[in-house]
């Protein structure tokens, strides 16, 4: 297979091979799910000659979907014309399609424009095509065009984007994703992708999915169309096959539901929110119901947040507007005339003298360890790099959906909240093994040592080095580690942020995490929830607030 080499131009047959891999892979492990259309787009781009295929790979990653034929003037293709006519012969391209006559002209620039109209004035491009749109027909302006310029739409590209679904699990993903691997900017893990780890398991469920991605186009177009807004929540009323459906259908409602929200249309914007499954749903449903005067209906839905939080800003939602809080809180400042002590956060205040630091947070740190220890600044990438390292396999482990190509930085579903129930019996063996003595230090020099470079979601290979392995090994108790990452890999959904800015480790055993605070900087909501967690995990916390 043809390799990237950087500073250097692609070999020649770089991207044809690429799209010849996608297409193959594709067409054998989801042969079944194919439609005929789909079958002979593959058939069609595999048959085709080296040149076609070449040009095609090449159309495929232009900004679309109309190319002027002018424009492609690519050296490993060689003549343009024979392979484009191939490519027509075969019904991979349309030369010379309808077209909005707007987005034809577009194509041209503003002095092939002036000699093509130039009884039209404007100042601007888009008010010159505005005015030959407006004096001309569409059909008498492409005319016009091919006189002077030939255009190419890929037709075949609903198949492409099946294919493209298939393959890389979603629609983000391109075919930029083989240039990334190919110039080592990263390695991959090898995992399992077979039968087990497909998306779809028949046909019906990669339409569904298609049909919801479509939803959420016009979904963003109900401010121009707002008549779109009720046939959608139709559309959106079936209960969804699978978790990739279940999310978007939670973000099209989500849409929808503030869209409503907005204009001040509650009803509808309840309706919609009640029919989500993800954050801010529930809140913002609390938030009108407080507004139309629902009080006990608010607080209704905020027990039943607090009971099964979502994420980590639920369980801080639900936590500050606890009714029972809220009310011992406004009952002690009727009573004594101040506010009642309440747990939160141990909290240190040192005075800063002079400017406020760039870098506050290797600030507090050079203060912390004035006089003996070592401190990183590592935030999330501490807690989430050490569930990482400490649960690697039953991270790639072969669950369904996860995996679906060889380019994927970790699973899809990787911080969705099913993550964990989906390899319970998997993490609880681990979790089994690693209470060993000497465990947790065997497991994270020996995966670093295997693993070192990998590319994982959770881990960052600069911020975990082996001194601070080495470290971790020496100074910070085993079990206090495993309680940690076992927390996170079980909650990646709503510990995935918010972690406390500075690891401290003063001596063996003396050690503690640090979220540090400027002048006038206020804890976010997820930090708040660490701080929470850390103390329910007996882990040595504090929040360090500098000021002025």
């Amino acid at each position: 297979m043809p390799q990237l080499v950087s500073q250097q131009p692609p070999p020649a047959d770089y991207y044809a091979t690429n799209l010849r891999l996608l297409l193959t892979e594709v067409s054998d492990r989801y042969h079944d799910l194919l439609e005929d259309a789909d079958h002979r787009f593959v058939s069609a781009f595999l048959s085709a000659s080296i040149p076609a295929q070449r040009l095609f790979a090449r159309l495929l990653s232009r900004r679309g979907p109309w190319i002027r034929v002018d424009s492609l003037d690519y050296p490993e293709v060689g003549e343009t014309e024979p392979a484009l006519e191939a490519l027509r012969a075969a019904g991979l391209v349309a030369v010379d399609p309808d077209a909005p006559a707007d987005v034809l002209l577009n194509l041209l620039t503003r002095p092939e424009l002036n000699k093509l109209y130039p009884g039209v004035r404007a100042r601007t491009k888009p008010e010159f095509i505005n005015g030959c749109v407006a004096r001309y027909t569409d059909s008498a302006i492409r005319r016009r065009l091919q006189r002077r310029i030939h255009w190419v739409c890929v037709d075949a590209f609903g198949s492409f984007n099946v294919c493209r679904l298939l393959y890389f699990g979603d629609e983000r993903q391109d075919l930029s994703t083989f240039v990334v691997q190919d110039l080592g900017i990263l390695r991959y893990e090898p995992y399992e992708i077979g039968p087990s780890t497909r998306s779809f398991d028949f046909r019906a469920q990669l339409d569904g999915y298609l049909q919801l991605r479509g939803l959420a186009l016009l979904g963003r177009r109900v401010d121009a169309f707002p008549g779109l807004a009720s046939q959608l929540l139709l559309a959106l009323w079936f209960e969804p096959d699978t978790r990739a459906e279940q999310r978007e259908r939670n973000r099209i409602l989500l849409r929808i539901a503030r869209w409503h929200e907005r204009r001040g249309e509650f009803d509808e914007a309840m309706a919609c929110y009640a029919r989500a499954t993800a954050h801010p749903a529930r809140e913002r449903r609390v938030r009108i119901l407080k507004r139309l005067g629902d009080g006990c209906g608010a607080e209704k839905l905020i027990s039943q947040i607090a009971a099964q939080p979502w994420g980590a800003e639920e369980e801080d939602f639900a936590r500050r507007h606890d009714p029972k809080r809220l009310g011992r809180k406004r009952l002690g400042r009727k009573r004594l005339g101040r506010p009642q002590n309440r747990s939160g956060p141990r909290l240190t205040v040192c005075q800063l003298s002079g400017r406020v630091p760039a870098g506050i947070e290797d600030h507090a740190q050079r203060l912390l360890t004035a006089n003996v220890g070592a401190g990183w600044h590592l935030e999330n990438q501490f807690s989430l790099g050490l569930a990482g390292l400490l649960y690697w396999d039953e991270i790639y482990a072969p669950v369904k959906g996860a995996f679906t190509h060889r380019f994927q930085l970790g699973p899809r579903d990787l911080f969705w909240p099913d993550f964990a129930p989906a390899r319970q019996p998997l993490l609880q063996a681990r979790t089994e093994m690693l209470s060993a003595p000497g465990a947790v230090a065997r497991r994270l020099r020996q995966v670093w040592a295997a693993k070192a470079g990998t590319a994982n979601r959770l881990v960052s290979w600069q911020a975990f080095s082996p001194q601070l392995v080495a470290a971790l090994e020496r100074q910070v108790p085993a079990q206090a580690l495993l309680r940690l990452a076992e927390r996170v890999i079980t909650n990646l959904h709503r510990l995935r942020t918010g972690f406390p800015d500075l690891l401290m480790i003063y001596g063996a055993g003396a050690y503690e995490f640090v979220e540090v605070k400027g002048p006038g900087d206020q804890l976010q909501p997820a930090q708040r929830v660490w701080l929470r967690e850390l103390d329910e995990l007996g882990l040595p916390n504090r929040v360090l607030n500098l000021q002025r």
